[in-house]
């Protein structure tokens, strides 16, 4: 994401030096000794173009060290070969180097370009599209980004709601049964009570909580939001899929 990095601290840089940039930070990442001495610009444009796709680190000859590299190797070929089956649906070329990355997100109007002042400055696009906008996604894949993104806007406050059932100070379950109500929910997180409904549906989804009524499963789509309900999480699974959240315990140590 350097790309991305860069236009944060310094927008409105023209691609010229955002590719200096670039080439500068993944030297210093690689280990390149580089000389201060030189001007910035004639730096970067001494330096080779990075790759888009890293290679794995070398084995060291540790045991199993063989295998995980191939394991990694063929992960990276992978990853490389969805790329490429995206970029070729889009008629345009595949990605290999850094600099081809940073021509995809502009054409991807993930960054835009004013060419205003003739020198094509960049900036980080205000209201970027949607993936489902620009890519030729499946049907499979546009459901997967809808879920990622329901779950991206109510997670948070789907983590508000969970901290009901949790101890501030030992960060373990302090009950597994809350009877409550959408709109109770909605007061004790100062929300609305829609958005708290997504936020139960969010906790059901990822396994560990449920929605009933007098013991038996209910939709949260489906409550009426000052109906009663209780809202269960299941021990077992909420310690077994989730890290315990501990919020302001004193640390404990021992004298020096």
């Amino acid at each position: 994401m350097d790309f991305e990095e860069i236009l944060h601290r310094f927008p409105d840089t023209d691609r010229q030096n955002v590719v200096r940039a670039q080439r500068v930070w993944s030297a210093r990442r690689a280990g390149v000794e580089l000389d201060r001495t030189v001007a910035p610009d004639v730096l970067g444009d001494s330096l080779p173009v990075a790759p888009a796709w890293p290679n794995p680190t070398e084995p060291t000859g540790e045991p199993d060290d063989e295998q995980a590299y191939q394991d990694e190797l063929a992960d990276r070929q992978r990853r490389i070969n969805e790329y490429d089956e995206v970029t070729d649906r889009l008629g345009i070329p595949q990605v290999r180097t850094a600099e081809q990355v940073l021509d995809l997100m502009i054409t991807l109007r993930l960054i835009e370009v004013d060419m205003s002042h003739g020198n094509h400055a960049l900036r980080l696009a205000t209201n970027p599209p949607l993936p489902t906008e620009v890519l030729p996604l499946s049907p499979e894949q546009r459901a997967e980004e809808d879920k990622g993104r329901w779950l991206s806007r109510y997670g948070r406050l789907a983590q508000r709601v969970l901290r009901l059932f949790v101890d501030d100070v030992s960060g373990d379950l302090s009950r597994v049964t809350l009877a409550t109500s959408l709109d109770r929910l909605a007061a004790a997180t100062d929300s609305d009570p829609e958005d708290v409904r997504h936020a139960v549906q969010v906790l059901v989804e990822e396994g560990d909580f449920s929605a009933q009524r007098q013991g038996a499963r209910v939709d949260a789509e489906r409550l009426v939001p000052h109906q009663r309900f209780d809202l269960v999480v299941d021990p077992d699974r909420f310690y077994a899929d989730r890290i315990s959240v501990q919020l302001n315990r004193p640390v404990e140590r021992s004298d020096y």
